[in-house]
């Protein structure tokens, strides 16, 4: 590693904060055992820095061992280390000297990484590049390039660092990315809705960005470009889609979403894109969160169609799916995870050799599987006869799966040999056990969203997970409970009734979490399913908006207090009246009976 000072000059001092910060990063670099989980040591608001989900964005991208790349903007280095470990060499600009000392830190073993410190418009690069990198750099352009500049006019400016056919690698957010109408703030200047307006009120119109614009301007430069579509957004992708494979209304779900700080979240980001492709899925282009694109002067093929990526796992369980028009292959994230690769090869196995119908196969030590479209899956199966009313079928389909999970189980008695004695679930009535279909190899993840289904037989894939002595009715429990699209037709509750889940409940959710403890990054998990943020100023507002309407109430009610009390003195006045009225009468009468007798 070197870092280049030749190109610095002293930039405007850095808030104190800021650094302390970088210096806090730093620490945390110098201190990581490579056998720790890193992910787990970072917070919530460090994961766009420090987390290596943040190198989704291209740790699934072809590049070659002899490829040379030049990453404009290194930040914090989130994205280097894809770099450094699967290119030749690599040269990284980064403006901010604190920053550039942290990427010297956090990769100071890397031999083939150089860091120049200063701006773009100083550094003179003398050689040519098969890639020059620009993911996320449009919030601070100016700090990196040295000028207010368009991003056209940046790719004029380094296309004579590009080789003949190299390839420039650029992520921007799209101006009407769905999560910008659902109350997260855009990236520029952090604030709720500025994007979609165009940025018209600000007196320095920042550049905006939709598809159809990047495209129009490409070709006016003489460029090409192949779109892919990460979701929730680039800078820490769940999926990506692309211009071969872009999103369904019962696919686009395989994201999860996040809100950031200072956001308002006033809808179901993930619900309302379902509805708009179920409508029209040309859209998806169009509302896509942001834009990966791999811009060249010749066309490009685009070799994988979609890639997905286990967020919220911990590193030793994290994988890359990526699908290509033959076939889906898998690879590990990092080296921690290949002891979970191989078991997954003897997941495959087993399956072969107790006749489980699979489209998985291991090639040249590498998972693999064939190909199929998605329409096939058997939880979008299921969920279009619901759709459709077609009950016949879900019952038809249903039988059968069920008679595919209980084929070659067994019938337990004894609580110590079930999986729920290995993670200490407590049942009060061992006899329940009794009831259970046992595997003696469960795979836990043979649900509707891991099956297809093809001329009436169940092929099964991407089973990662074995457990001994589990029973078949647990699996089930998770196909209906994880198949979330379920719900828009039918009552969960209801299901778990119907196929008799009901009374194992409370002791499957106890499982299901002690499972997926083993396997979930609790800090990303977090992140996406607990750390929801809300806007303070709102809050506050709405804190004196219900301070306002409960004084008005209590005034109201004192109000009702007095016109009752009001109402119960003019009665009593009424009825002491009309009972003096009755009185008289009676007097009067008595008087007239003994005047007449008398």
């Amino acid at each position: 590693m070197k870092l280049n000072l030749e190109f610095y000059k002293k930039e405007k001092e850095i808030e104190i904060a800021e650094k302390e910060i970088i210096h806090q990063y730093i620490e945390k670099f110098s201190n990581y055992d490579y056998e720790e989980n890193f992910d787990e040591m970072i917070t919530d608001k460090e994961i766009y820095y420090l987390s290596s989900c943040s190198q989704n964005i291209l740790n699934w991208y072809p590049f070659k061992k002899e490829d040379e790349v030049l990453e404009i903007g290194g930040d914090l280095g989130q994205i280097t280390q894809i770099f450094t470990t699967k290119t030749k060499e690599v040269i990284t600009t980064e403006p901010n000297l604190e920053k550039a000392k942290a990427i010297a830190k956090r990769y100071e073993k890397e031999e083939n990484l150089e860091i120049i410190v200063g701006n773009l418009q100083e550094i003179k690069l003398q050689k040519k590049f098969d890639y020059i990198v620009l993911i996320g750099i449009m919030p601070r352009l100016k700090e990196v390039i040295g000028k207010n500049i368009k991003l056209m006019d940046v790719l004029k400016m380094l296309e004579s660092n590009l080789k003949q056919n190299g390839k420039f690698l650029v992520a921007v957010d799209n101006q009407f990315g769905l999560r910008y109408f659902a109350g997260n703030p855009e990236n520029m200047l952090n604030q709720k809705f500025k994007s979609l307006t165009g940025y018209s009120d600000e007196p320095q119109r920042m550049e905006c960005f939709t598809k159809s614009k990047i495209k129009e301007q490409l070709e006016n430069i003489n460029y090409k470009a192949n779109f892919y579509y990460p979701l929730p957004d680039y800078r820490i992708p769940n999926v990506i889609f692309s211009d071969k494979q872009q999103a369904k209304y019962n696919s686009v779900d395989k994201y999860d979403a996040y809100c950031n700080e200072n956001s308002t979240i006033i809808m179901n980001e993930i619900d309302v894109f379902r509805e708009i492709l179920k409508s029209e899925e040309e859209m998806f282009s169009f509302f896509a969160n942001s834009f990966l694109m791999e811009i060249s002067k010749q066309e490009m093929p685009i070799k994988y169609q979609y890639i997905s990526f286990n967020n919220m796992r911990k590193e030793n369980y994290r994988l890359i799916t990526k699908i290509t028009e033959e076939y889906v292959e898998k690879e590990i994230v990092n080296e921690k995870a290949h002891k979970h690769y191989d078991n997954i090869k003897e997941n495959i196995d087993y399956m072969k050799e107790n006749k489980i119908k699979t489209v998985d196969y291991v090639e040249n030590g590498n998972i693999k599987s064939k190909y199929m479209k998605q329409e096939k899956l058997l939880n979008n199966v299921i969920v279009k006869a619901l759709e459709n009313k077609d009950q016949d079928l879900v019952d038809h389909i249903m039988e059968q799966y069920r008679k595919i999970l209980e084929n070659n189980t067994y019938q337990e008695v004894n609580y110590e040999n079930t999986v729920f004695a290995k993670y200490n679930i407590e049942i009060e009535d061992k006899e329940i056990i009794q009831q259970m279909h046992f595997q003696k190899k469960g795979l836990w993840d043979m649900t509707f969203k891991n099956c297809f289904y093809l001329e009436d037989e169940f092929y099964f894939f991407d089973q990662e997970w074995m457990e001994e002595n589990l029973p078949a009715e647990y699996i089930l429990y998770r196909s209906i409970l994880y198949t979330i699209s379920l719900r828009r037709f039918v009552n969960i509750e209801e299901w778990f009734e119907k196929y008799e889940l009901t009374k194992y409940r409370k002791i499957f959710e106890a499982l299901d979490n002690q499972l997926q403890e083993k396997i979930r990054n609790h800090n990303s998990w977090c992140f996406y399913s607990q750390n929801k943020y809300f806007d303070i100023d709102a809050t506050k507002q709405e804190i004196e908006n219900a301070q306002i309407r409960s004084e008005a109430q209590k005034a109201a009610l004192e109000n009702l207090k007095q016109e009752n009390e009001t109402i119960r003195q003019e009665y009593e006045q009424y009825r002491k009246i009309q009972e003096r009225k009755l009185t008289n009468r009676i007097k009067r009468k008595v008087k007239k009976v003994i005047k007449k007798k008398g």
